[in-house]
């Protein structure tokens, strides 16, 4: 009886000392597409219309945010009214969506 408990709490420690595979990947965030409505590069913020429901989506973003065209990495700037961005955003519990990455479409005719 004893030994039984003992295996139990033998494996029970092996168990609850694992990482989880939720702990070892970053949320991936929600991918969205969008034309670019407007644009505040010193307050870091934009708003895009969402191509298959119409909403708008305002959205901010840090010094991690990573800006792709033309598969390569830029800055801000592809952020131009009337540009096609794919985006990857976060909604956290309090404050503004943010996002993680975002892409200039091919199809944009904005291209820097």
């Amino acid at each position: 009886m004893m030994m039984r408990h003992l295996m139990f709490a033998l494996a029970l420690a092996v168990v609850v000392s694992l990482p989880t595979l939720a702990a070892a990947r970053p949320h991936p965030g929600r991918h969205i597409t969008g034309i670019v409505q407007n644009t505040n590069i010193q307050m870091r913020e934009a708003g895009i219309l969402q191509t298959d429901t119409g909403v708008p989506l305002s959205f901010v973003w840090n010094n991690r945010t990573t800006f792709v065209a033309n598969m390569q990495v830029a800055d801000a700037a592809i952020l131009k009214r009337g540009a096609k961005v794919e985006v990857s955003y976060h909604q956290p519990l309090f404050g503004r969506p943010y996002v993680s990455k975002v892409t200039l479409l091919a199809t944009s005719n904005r291209v820097p």
